[in-house]
C-alpha cells in the first residue's frame, strides 16, 4: 500500500489543497512558457534570485521529490504505483515562516498497476516513460526560458536522488530491502537509454567522487554533481562546501575554519 504520509513528509506530495498559496498552477501548464515563466519568476522573486537560471536550479530540487517517490514507490515493490503524471499534480507555491515552499498535490487517488509477469521489464518500461513523458519535457520548457543548460538542472534531481537513496539503504530493515534499494537504483541509472532524458548519457549514471567529511574526520561526503546556484542568491554565503566549483584549497579552508555546507 502507498503510505502517503512518507509521500507528504519525505518528497512533498499532499493530497489536500493549500488554503493560502502565493500560487498554484496545474503541472501540465509546466509545458507552456507563460506559465513555466510565471512560476519561475514568482519563485524567484520570493528567494531573491538575480536571475531565472538560479531560480530554476532551485525549483527543480524541489521537483526531485516527484522523481524521489517514484523511486520510493519501485522500492515497495508490490505492483502497485501512484499516478504522478503532469495531468495529475498540481505546484502549489506557498510561504511558510518566511520561507518559500512548493507542495505538489496530487489531483486523483489513481494507480497505475502492474503486472506480476515479467514485472522488472514492465518497472524499466514505465520508469522510461516517467522521465520520457514526465519529467523530460518540463526540462525543454525551462532549460531556453531561464537560459541554463539542462544538465546542471538534470544535476539537481541527481543530487538529491542519490541522498535519499543512501539514506533508504541506511535506514533499511534487512538485507532483502537493501538489495531491493540498490536494484531499483540500478535500474535507474543503467536500465534506462539516455534519450528518455533528452540528454547523450544517462544524468543518474554518473561516478560518485567522494571529499572528506566538513564535520566528521575519516568520514567522507559526496560532491554534488552540480552547483545549485546557492552563491548567487548570497555572495558572503559563497560555495556550498560539497560544490563542485570550489577548489580543495578553499575547501580545506572550510573545514580549518569549521564553516557549515
Amino acid at each position: 500500500m502507498i503510505d502517503f504520509q512518507q509521500l507528504e513528509e519525505k518528497f512533498h506530495l499532499t493530497l489536500n489543497e493549500l488554503e493560502e498559496t502565493v500560487l498554484t498552477v496545474p503541472a501540465l501548464d509546466l509545458l507552456k512558457n507563460e506559465k513555466m515563466e510565471q512560476v519561475i519568476d514568482t519563485y524567484g522573486s520570493l528567494i531573491k534570485a538575480k536571475e531565472r537560471s538560479t531560480a530554476a536550479a532551485f525549483f527543480m530540487s524541489w521537483y526531485a521529490g516527484i522523481c524521489g517517490a517514484m523511486q520510493y514507490m519501485l522500492y515497495q515493490d508490490d505492483g502497485l504505483l501512484l499516478d504522478l503524471s503532469l495531468s495529475n499534480l498540481s505546484i502549489q507555491l506557498y510561504v511558510d515562516d518566511s520561507y518559500p515552499l512548493i507542495s505538489f498535490q496530487v489531483n486523483e487517488v489513481r494507480f497505475i498497476e502492474v503486472p506480476i509477469l515479467d514485472r522488472n521489464d514492465a518497472y524499466r518500461e514505465l520508469l522510461d516513460s516517467f522521465y520520457r513523458e514526465q519529467i523530460t519535457p518540463i526540462f525543454r520548457t525551462l532549460s531556453p526560458l531561464a537560459h541554463i543548460n539542462a544538465i546542471p538542472l538534470w544535476g539537481q534531481i541527481v543530487s538529491v536522488i542519490y541522498a535519499q537513496m543512501e539514506e533508504a539503504v541506511a535506514e533499511a530493515s534487512d538485507d532483502d530491502v537493501r538489495a531491493r534499494i540498490i536494484y531499483f537504483n540500478k535500474m535507474l541509472t543503467q536500465g534506462v537509454d539516455a534519450s528518455a532524458f533528452g540528454l547523450r548519457k544517462n544524468p543518474f549514471d554518473f561516478k560518485p567522487i567522494f571529499i572528506e567529511d566538513l564535520h566528521i574526520p575519516d568520514q567522507k561526503m559526496l560532491l554534488k554533481p552540480a552547483c545549485c546556484l546557492a552563491y548567487r542568491l548570497d555572495s558572503e554565503f559563497g560555495y556550498c562546501y560539497t560544490c563542485p566549483r570550489l577548489k580543495e584549497k578553499d575547501r580545506a579552508l572550510m573545514r580549518a575554519n569549521g564553516c557549515f555546507d
